[in-house]
């Protein structure tokens, strides 16, 4: 088997041994030069062709496989991106039904809220209501009680002006002896 740095060598050895060197059959002088050059290129490339067709074949079926393995590994990768693209598409068009889902979670939680708020300002207006209530009947009791305190005083200082002014000498003697009589009686 020939090595790679032989076959250059021996490659570059062939052109010129037959550049210079006509064959012997043709050197019957009635052929032209141009021919004998035709003739020893066809030979070089024969031989050129024999001593370098196994190690090309080996090297384009590795380049092929490589370009293969290169297509498939494309391939497969290609198939990701669109899967991946697929799940992104399909992600983004749940993308709108979720936001919509959000959107009226968060409106369903504001009614919520308005309406705890609301109850919570009717139970606060109401203990509002019967604290005022307490409060008025509390001012009413007072006033009921200051309005009997201030009738009672008027009526005793009424009373009084009465019995003076109708009040004789008499009667007040009179009653000071009854009155005496009644304190005897129960001491």
């Amino acid at each position: 088997m020939i090595r790679t740095n032989q076959l250059s060598s021996f490659a570059l050895f062939v052109p010129a041994f037959f550049s210079h060197t006509p064959l012997p059959l043709l050197a019957g002088g009635g052929v032209s030069p141009a021919v004998a050059k035709l003739v020893n290129l066809i030979i070089f490339l024969g031989i050129l062709f024999y001593l370098i067709r196994k190690p090309a074949k080996e090297f384009f079926a590795t380049r092929l496989a490589q370009v293969r393995a290169t297509l498939q590994q494309a391939a497969k990768e290609k198939e990701a991106a669109t899967a991946k693209m697929a799940e992104l598409d399909t992600r983004l068009s749940r993308l709108d039904s979720e936001l919509a889902e959000i959107k009226s979670q968060a409106q369903r939680e504001a009614a919520a809220e308005r309406e705890r708020l609301q109850a919570e300002a009717v139970r606060d207006a109401e203990k509002i209501r019967a604290t005022a209530q307490r409060e008025i009947e509390a001012a009413k009791q007072i006033a009921l009680t200051e309005l009997r305190d201030f009738a009672a005083t008027k009526s005793v200082d009424l009373a009084e002006q009465i019995i003076r002014r109708e009040l004789n000498p008499e009667d007040d003697a009179r009653l000071l002896k009854r009155m005496s009589e009644e304190m005897s009686k129960v001491s």
